[in-house]
């Protein structure tokens, strides 16, 4: 489906994660993105949403870097905090706390892409002294869009993102709003 979407002339394909839904899809959005990006030569990969606060941000930064280096600069990140309480209890994060571990997410996952040393202290991460390499292939950094379907949530993305990604059940009228 990637390869006809990218010989048809689609710019991107996006994968979102989800845990213990009905139909058993997607856990590992990254793993798809980067079997997709295999297959293709142009077509941009990326995530409509990874759900932050379920991952260590160190981790999801040095993972997307991976990403973007194999594949020459083509991927997009989009995250966003999540709203199904299974997901959380699933991964034993409490639920009340995604707010803060997202927008700390997102601030370690900058200071990482940046390859300069840092440390951070924060409410839930504490890192001292890190430097991750290698840099990501993007010149400064993979886009990070953020996910918003409410008016919070499109504040938040406005003073954290490089845009924002709807859900798929947002029609243009509310997208224009947000």
């Amino acid at each position: 489906e990637a390869q006809l979407a990218e010989e048809s002339g689609f710019d991107a394909c996006f994968f979102g994660e989800h845990h213990q839904d009905k139909d058993g899809f997607l856990p590992s959005p990254l793993i798809v993105a980067t079997a997709v990006a295999a297959q293709t030569r142009r077509l941009h990969v990326g995530t409509s949403v990874i759900l932050l606060p379920l991952h260590h941000p160190v981790h999801l930064a040095e993972d997307v870097t991976t990403l973007d280096l194999v594949s020459k600069g083509r991927v997009i990140l989009g995250v966003g905090i999540g709203y199904q309480a299974a997901d959380f209890q699933a991964f034993a994060v409490p639920m009340e706390h995604r707010v803060t571990l997202f927008e700390e997410g997102v601030e370690i996952i900058r200071k990482c892409w940046s390859a300069e040393p840092f440390s951070f202290h924060g409410a839930h991460y504490h890192l001292d002294n890190l430097q991750i390499r290698p840099r990501p292939f993007q010149s400064p950094a993979p886009p990070l869009w953020i996910g918003a379907s409410v008016p919070a949530a499109s504040r938040r993305a406005g003073r954290l993102g490089d845009a924002f990604v709807a859900t798929p059940s947002t029609d243009l009228e509310s997208t224009r709003r947000l």
